[in-house]
């Protein structure tokens, strides 16, 4: 009992100041006057008086009844322990303008953007990760957070197929990368911690930036999986740029920093969309350690639980309107 009343819930606290009408029907005369004062000498009918107060009492649970319905009592909301295997997965996707051009190895079938083929691998990989919490982050000039970090699987498949408006503006991949560790400040750690980033370019970041992320990615025990989609005509991370022109090539200094953060990191070079797939089912693949996380399940509307009390109590008043007297029968 003391359960309910503490995950029980009104949505209209203001109709309740109606429940006062419930005593209405113990201050009205319900019966009729009969003009027989040779009554009154009459001994008193204990039937009588009960059948009278529990016509009173129904009448006023009724009217009870009909408040608490309106007033849209429920109960619901309780937060729930679940344990599963799985991870904590923040995606950090990039939405830069540079994502709408070709992979470097065009597919067979024809031209293919390199956010359409991450978008679909995405929401697979958000399919099959049944126990995972799964959040997104979005970024191109800016980060949004558009997924919190749950079990929601709807929310993060609306938000991958939001981005079928395209990319724009530059690529912020620290603003990115922070807003997406910020998530995990001050939450309990139920299991193992993940950053999947999903981008095509890197950024010039300054040893100050440089020094916040190691911070971070140390601090929050995340772990780094960088899916690096190549574009035509790109550079590889893997390969050191041509003396004199470092700075054409930001990516490979980029995951040359990643490897230094002092967490678990690792990056694929997807120069197709399959090269895409099979990244995204290598992150599917990592063991992970039990996670225990808390949902909150849906109220329960207790409406329709009211409705039928007060349904009853109408019932029973009618039933005892039949029995009513009308008119004194003739000796």
């Amino acid at each position: 009992m003391s359960d309910f009343f503490h995950h029980s819930g009104i949505e209209y606290p203001w109709l309740l100041m109606l429940l006062f009408l419930g005593l209405f029907p113990w201050f009205v005369r319900g019966h009729e006057s009969f003009p027989h004062p040779s009554m009154l000498s009459l001994p008193k009918d204990k039937l009588s008086i009960w059948v009278e107060r529990v016509w009173r009492l129904l009448g006023s649970l009724l009217i009870m009844f009909m408040v608490l319905a309106l007033a849209g009592i429920y109960w619901g909301e309780p937060v729930i322990e679940r344990v599963g295997r799985g991870a904590h997965i923040m995606m950090v996707l990039d939405r830069s303008a540079s994502m709408n051009d070709d992979f470097a190895d065009k597919p067979a079938e024809g031209s293919v953007s390199k956010m359409a083929a991450a978008r679909r691998v995405l929401q697979t990989f958000v399919d099959k990760g049944h126990e995972d919490l799964i959040g997104m982050v979005t970024f191109s000039t800016s980060p949004i957070l558009v997924a919190p970090l749950g079990g929601d699987r709807e929310a993060v498949k609306s938000a991958l197929k939001a981005t079928d408006a395209g990319g724009m503006g530059f690529t912020a991949i620290a603003r990115g990368l922070g807003l997406a560790l910020d998530y995990f400040e001050g939450k309990p750690m139920t299991g193992s911690r993940v950053v999947l980033l999903v981008s095509d370019g890197g950024a010039h970041l300054d040893s100050k930036t440089q020094d916040m992320l190691r911070a971070m990615f140390i601090r929050q025990h995340a772990s780094l999986y960088w899916i690096f989609m190549r574009s035509a005509n790109g550079a590889s991370i893997s390969a050191p740029p041509e003396e004199g022109r470092e700075d054409a090539y930001p990516e490979y200094h980029l995951h040359q920093f990643f490897s230094t953060l002092g967490v678990p990191y690792k990056a694929y070079e997807a120069e197709s969309p399959r090269a895409v797939e099979t990244a995204i089912a290598d992150v599917a693949r990592l063991k992970n350690q039990p996670v225990r996380y808390f949902e909150t399940a849906p109220r329960h509307n207790l409406s329709s639980v009211f409705y039928l009390l007060a349904l009853l109590c109408g019932c029973g008043l009618f039933a005892l309107h039949l029995t009513e007297v009308k008119q004194w029968r003739a000796a």
